[in-house]
This record gives C-alpha cells, structure tokens and sequence, in this order.
C-alpha cells in the first residue's frame, strides 16, 4: 500500500500545479497547446480520483487498501503487533553485573514499553477514526463512483432518448477536495505502517524531492508541450 500511495502522491504532484498555478495554467494550457493540456490533465485528475477510491475503500481480499488492512487488524493481530511495538530489548542489561543497576534498568525498561503500548493504541484509535472520516465523507464516494463509472467500468444510462456517461460536474467534486484527502490518506499510511512494522517514512524528503520534480518539469523550457 506504501508503494501505491508513493506513486499516486507522484502523479498528484505533477497534476497539482496544473490545478491550482496560474502560470503554468497559463503557459502551458493555451494557445495551440490547450488541448492537448486538457487531455493531459483530464487523464491525470482521473487516474487520481481513482487511486483515491482504490486505496481508500476497496474491499478485494487482493487489495492493499487503507479499509482491508484496518479490518485486518482483529484483536488477535493487535495483541501480537501490540508487543513487539513496545518491547525493545536493551543489550546493555545482560552486560551489567551490578544487580542494583540491572534492576533499575529492568523498571526503566518496563516503564517504557508500558508508554509504548498505550502509544500503540493512541495509534490504533486514530486510524479507526481516520478510516471512518475517510470512508464517509463525500469526498470518497464521488471518487467510487467515478471509478465504478466512468474510469474502471463505463456506465451509460438513456435519459431523453439519449445515452449520457456519469457526468462528474454533478457530483460536487472539488479539487482542494483531493488535495486534502490525499493528506488524510497519508496519515493513515504512516500510521499503519507504525502500528504493522513500527516503521515510519521520510515524507519531508519526500515532498521537498517532489516539489522538485514538478518545478523543474513544469519550469524548465524543455518541459514546453
């Protein structure tokens, strides 16, 4: 799931100057160039909406989504991911001969994987909550009908003697919406990655390399459609 949300916040990078900077809007969007910068940013806004469905709600055992691995984790799982959260074993104890300063080091020890295992379910709680915002909000379920029809499977219904696609100006979908829902999705990631591999991620040198990458493709001359 790390993987999928790393190259959807790539894509989203890309698009995100497209969406919301004036200038490259105006350089790159008009003239003989608009077209073709529309198709662009049609298909890429898309893509998005339905990474954000896929990752956020899908439901296929064969899917590494934010809602089969929050379901996934029973009591059970919690229970063994719990403890190997909060116990960290010291190498120095089994080296120490002082039996005063073994045990002083055992409290130390204990005290702190008892704070471990209440983090741990601070942790487990804000991605209940997070999950349910997610899974709720509007902002997701015009995402899942995009991706149920018009992007994944194409729907056509005959209003007046004609057949009409989904039409997505219908659905309220702004494009702050993504922006923010991707940021809700990401804390959901990286907590989910502290609670399943007690790991975190470097997301700053992630989003300084790329505010990079989207100036230095929308800037540089080269990059010109």
């Amino acid at each position: 799931m790390l993987d999928g949300f790393l190259h959807l916040r790539e894509r989203f990078a890309i698009l995100e100057p497209m969406l919301f900077d004036a200038a490259v809007v105006t350089g790159h969007g008009s003239g003989k160039r608009s077209r073709g910068f529309l198709i662009l940013r049609q298909s890429m806004l898309l893509t998005c909406v339905q990474d954000i469905a896929k990752f956020v709600s899908d439901r296929d055992d064969r899917t590494p989504s934010i809602a089969n691995i929050t379901c996934a984790l029973d009591s059970t799982t919690l229970d063994a991911l719990r403890e190997r959260y909060a116990i960290w074993r010291i190498p120095d104890i089994e080296r120490e001969s002082d039996p005063e300063i073994v045990s002083a080091l055992r409290r130390m020890e204990q005290r702190e994987e008892a704070e471990r295992r209440i983090q741990f379910d601070k942790l487990h709680a804000e991605l209940l909550e997070l999950h349910d915002t997610l899974a709720c909000t509007a902002v997701t379920d015009a995402c899942r009908k995009i991706r149920d029809k018009l992007t994944a499977h194409t729907e056509v219904r005959l209003v007046a003697d004609k057949y009409q696609l989904l039409d997505i100006g219908t659905l309220g979908l702004k494009y702050s919406d993504l922006r923010a829902t991707i940021g809700q999705m990401q804390r959901a990631v990286e907590v989910i990655g502290l609670l399943v591999r007690n790991a975190s991620f470097a997301w700053d040198m992630l989003d300084r390399q790329l505010t990079q990458a989207a100036s230095g493709f929308w800037n540089h001359p080269k990059a010109a459609f």
